[in-house]
């Protein structure tokens, strides 16, 4: 999705371009190459399954385990 409007990336704070394709979650928007993991740093695309946590993203795969056990 194009970002729209000019702002910063929620990741690494550089500016986003208005015309620069983006990625969202709670809000927060992220140039396509910080929509990173926190714990394996892979690169999230759409359609991946994630989880947004206290500001930190996690894949399937790395979400805390705390979520899995309930």
């Amino acid at each position: 999705r194009l970002f729209g409007n000019s702002g910063a990336c929620s990741a690494c704070g550089q500016s986003i371009p208005a015309s620069e394709l983006v990625m969202r979650a709670q809000g927060n928007v992220y140039h396509l190459k910080c929509f990173t993991c926190s714990t394996c740093r892979n690169r999230l695309v759409p359609g991946d399954r994630f989880h947004y946590i206290n500001g930190s993203l996690f894949c399937e795969h790395d979400r805390p385990t705390a979520l899995i056990n309930g």
